[in-house]
């Protein structure tokens, strides 16, 4: 049985992270993107099933996932996961044979590369046939494979602290003002979907407060830090610990996940092995009860024949009461011609 490809999935309100099942990759140079298509098994209704459609970017070997923010973008990726489609279900059609109208695209070569967590409420949902769902997975691991396209721009991702920070205020007092002030982020519960580089880049001070770019979606600020005015300025914190830091806990991030993908295959072929148990389990008891029926079945046929010997011995048992029956009969007649041979024998 072919192993699927696996992605580690969370979902708000469940502490249990998911697995999902990884259907392609696939790259599209007409907008420079990547696109990611994944299934958690729902099914919606009968004969179809609900897959989801993600951004895939790609910055130094390293992938991040994200939802498809541009309209235009997500129309691209439905159009092209559309030809994908009908390309699984026409049997022998190769993605290289595709109509004037036809977006180009190429599947991306997946295999060995890390994945990080991702959320299925930050990515849009497609309704399929269900049936069509290992067709593409067979199709995306047959057709040939080109590596993704990488991102030009720096890719920061959505940041969520559960402490809320504000600014600090700007100081008043021109005397103090020649004094900069020092802003130390407080500690941050675990991110969603850690990005170690990213972050790092995000969260790395700059020896000047107020010309210091803030990137989308990232809040960083803390409460403000009295300074005595004849105390020297605390240095900032190293960049390099924190990047190292980081590092460390994406490293283990992607090493739980990659335990959790093997423990999944292990349940999996544990799953095939006791389904195979059970089959072995249910013809032994059809072959058993098929035995039980022969043998009620021969013990009934014995019986019939032991009915039958019974009733030849009893026809024979009449038939010798028969036969000596004749013999004395016989006997009667031998007397009495011999009675008549005398009297016959007297009178001449």
């Amino acid at each position: 049985m072919m192993l699927l490809r696996t992605l580690v999935l969370e979902r708000s309100g469940q502490d249990t992270p998911i697995n999902g099942a990884l259907l392609c990759g696939f790259a599209v140079a007409q907008t420079d993107s990547n696109f990611l298509v994944y299934s958690l098994d729902e099914e919606t209704e009968p004969g179809n099933s609900r897959v989801y459609i993600a951004a895939l970017r790609k910055k130094l070997d390293r992938y991040f996932l994200g939802g498809v923010e541009s309209k235009e973008d997500l129309q691209v990726a439905m159009q092209v996961f559309k030809q994908i489609l009908m390309a699984a279900a026409a049997s022998g059609t190769k993605t290289g044979t595709v109509s004037e109208s036809s977006i180009p695209f190429h599947f991306i070569d997946l295999k060995g590369c890390k994945l990080p967590p991702a959320r299925p409420e930050d990515h849009h949902s497609m309704i399929i046939k269900k049936g069509l769902v290992m067709k593409v997975i067979t199709l995306g691991m047959s057709a040939p494979a080109l590596p993704a396209i990488e991102s030009a721009s720096l890719i920061v991702p959505s940041i969520r602290f559960s402490s809320q920070m504000i600014a600090p205020p700007r100081p008043t007092n021109p005397a103090n003002s020649a004094e900069p002030s020092v802003c130390e982020p407080l500690e941050a519960q675990p991110l969603e979907a850690p990005v170690a580089i990213a972050q790092a880049q995000a969260l790395e001070p700059a020896p000047e407060p107020e010309s210091e770019p803030e990137p989308e979606q990232v809040e960083l600020s803390a409460p403000p830090v009295q300074v005595e005015p004849a105390a020297p300025a605390p240095s900032p914190p190293a960049p390099k610990m924190e990047h190292a830091s980081l590092v460390e806990m994406d490293s283990t991030l992607t090493s739980l996940a990659k335990v959790a993908q093997e423990l999944t295959q292990q349940q999996q072929a544990a799953i095939e092995r006791e389904e195979m148990l059970e089959q072995w389990q249910a013809r032994l008891e059809q072959e058993q009860s098929e035995l039980e029926e022969k043998n009620r079945a021969l013990q009934q046929h014995s019986a019939q024949l032991h009915e039958r010997d019974l009733e030849v011995g009893r026809t024979a048992e009449k038939l010798k009461q028969a036969l000596s029956q004749v013999a004395g009969i016989r006997q009667r007649l031998q007397g009495v011609l011999l009675e008549l041979d005398h009297t016959l024998d007297g009178q001449a």
